[in-house]
């Protein structure tokens, strides 16, 4: 009878033991689940990261914009004769898509992965007899080429970005 007391003594010391306060990390894991409600003002990582790709998307287009800004010149046969023009394109707007958690989709243990979606318009430059007169022209006539790039950067476990490339993802 004592040995079952001691074992039923042991058993509730140890549950009371492993009960935690409001605050707790469990609490925490529980709200980022969905399982529990969030408290008051509580941002969870993936919030975080969100937030932090406006500054991201603003910073990398001003990036690609200046990456390509000489364009592509390219040549146009007609009949006999040809021409050259430049084409350059031009990030013009983003859009955050997604923040999540990294786990395996990248090669990193922690930290979050975040996405950006870019809008491009192809300008042209005026047609040239010659590749360096058109190299030298402003690509400023506006095609009716449109397209979207998506890419994706990583984040430190605290949400920061460390400024590098973003990652294409097929669309």
């Amino acid at each position: 009878m004592k040995m079952r007391a001691f074992l039923l003594l042991m058993a509730a010391v140890s549950v009371a033991g492993c009960q935690t306060g409001g605050g707790s990390v469990t609490e925490k894991v529980l709200a980022d689940f969905g399982l529990r409600e969030q408290p008051e003002g509580y941002v969870s990582g993936s919030d975080k990261v969100f937030q932090e790709l406006d500054a991201v998307g603003k910073t990398e287009m001003k990036r690609l914009n200046a990456q390509g800004r000489n364009g592509e010149i390219k040549f146009e046969q007609d009949g006999l004769r040809g021409r050259y023009f430049k084409e350059v394109k031009i990030y013009e707007n983003f859009m955050p898509l997604d923040a999540k958690a990294a786990g395996h989709l990248v090669d990193q243990d922690r930290g979050y992965v975040g996405t950006v979606e870019y809008r491009y318009r192809v300008y042209r430059g005026a047609d040239k007899p010659t590749r360096a007169e058109a190299a030298a022209v402003t690509a400023d006539i506006p095609t009716d080429t449109e397209g979207r790039e998506t890419l994706r950067y990583t984040f430190t476990a605290g949400g920061t970005w460390n400024g590098a490339k973003g990652e294409k993802v097929a669309n």
